[in-house]
């Protein structure tokens, strides 16, 4: 059986977002809510760092997912891929 690489370009890739300022209760709430709705799957979120997984083909558009930390008051500083 021959496994064409090329077939299927979607995995999972993990990244971990470092957060500031520190979160309140209110603002993981909306933080878990606005990744769940763009898609990724919250592995981890604590007030200061969240790590997600994503199931795409390409890397994924950030720029609603900063826009919506900004509204409720938070930041991503800095976003890398886990291990």
């Amino acid at each position: 059986m021959y496994n064409d690489p090329t077939a299927n370009s979607t995995q999972l890739v993990r990244y971990h977002l470092h957060l500031s300022p520190t979160l309140e209760e209110a603002q993981l709430i909306a933080a878990r809510t606005l990744l769940t709705e763009q898609g990724f799957v919250v592995d981890q979120l604590t007030s200061d760092e969240a790590v997600v997984a994503s199931a795409q083909g390409a890397d994924p558009d950030w720029g609603p997912v900063r826009e919506g930390f900004r509204q409720f008051g938070g930041t991503i500083a800095h976003i890398n891929t886990a291990e």
